[in-house]
């Protein structure tokens, strides 16, 4: 199965990360801590990520890589 995760250093950390809001299935979600939501990032739940793809496309920085 095809393994999806976000790259921190690439990622603008945004509060409105467009790649979690088009996550169909809500897969993408931030990591805990920090003064708002995503503030240290974001990670992927593998159990719930269906691998579409759809969070890579409109991933404006490339953070979110496919291995």
């Amino acid at each position: 199965m095809t393994s999806v995760r976000i790259e921190n250093t690439s990622c603008d950390r945004s509060p409105g990360c467009p790649a979690r809001r088009v996550c169909p299935k809500d897969a993408i979600v931030p990591v805990p801590g920090g003064p708002y939501p995503g503030a240290n990032g974001y990670t992927v739940l593998e159990d719930k990520c269906a691998g579409c793809g759809i969070c890579a496309r409109v991933c404006a920085g490339g953070a979110v890589r496919f291995s």
